[in-house]
């Protein structure tokens, strides 16, 4: 039954469980989970058309050895973004010495976001390692040439976090340039991978001639 409200309008009263609905749909980890399930579908449908007539199969090392150079590389900057982490801490961090004769390195004004943007760069890249090695070693039984160009790709929004993050009390917004593009190709090799491996791609034979 429709009520007027305070100004004299009308307002129709919703139900428990419309109110319910719209409680949960607003909770973050519901509207999480909607949006990957809305990726992992849109992901499914490109890979379905990109991959017909693909295989998942074990590679040769040569063919391999962009996906190869791209974890070595990984490795390097993971282990440069720990060692740096490690230093700017030693470097800038004024509350631990404090109690000590060690005086701080030209300590700037901004020094703990300076520690702030060391210990996220090395935290994120160590929270992501993981699904760059898993995601792109999977699409290498794919593609193993397009998932060494991936994982290049990677490797340079990688390289550009600490920048893009800023030294400031908060995350620049340009910080998703270097995120963002990561969890979508991840993503997408993961379930492209899947997909050719339980044979759910297109087959060659309903492909459209010359594609």
């Amino acid at each position: 039954e429709a009520k007027i409200g305070r100004a004299g309008s009308f307002s129709v009263p919703l139900s428990c469980s419309s109110c319910d609905l719209i409680m949960a749909i607003s909770n973050p980890d519901v509207t999480t989970l909607l949006m990957q399930i809305g990726f992992y579908v849109i992901f499914a449908v490109i890979a379905y058309f990109a991959e017909a007539g693909q295989n998942f199969e074990l590679h040769s090392v040569k063919e391999l050895r962009w996906v190869l150079l791209d974890t070595i590389i990984l490795l390097i900057i993971y282990g440069f973004y720990r060692f740096r982490e490690g230093m700017t801490k030693e470097a800038y961090d004024i509350e631990s010495k404090k109690e000590s004769a060690e005086e701080p390195l030209l300590p700037p004004q901004n020094a703990q976001y300076l520690i702030q943007n060391a210990s996220r760069t090395a935290g994120n890249l160590s929270e992501q390692l993981p699904n760059f090695v898993l995601c792109t070693w999977l699409y290498s039984c794919v593609r193993p040439f397009t998932a060494g160009v991936i994982g290049a790709i990677e490797l340079v929004l990688i390289v550009i976090y600490p920048f893009v993050y800023g030294t400031g009390p908060k995350p620049t917004k340009l910080l998703s340039i270097s995120t963002i593009p990561r969890y979508i190709l991840n993503e997408y090799m993961v379930v492209a991978a899947l997909l050719t491996l339980f044979g759910l791609t297109r087959s060659v034979s309903t492909a459209v001639p010359g594609k």
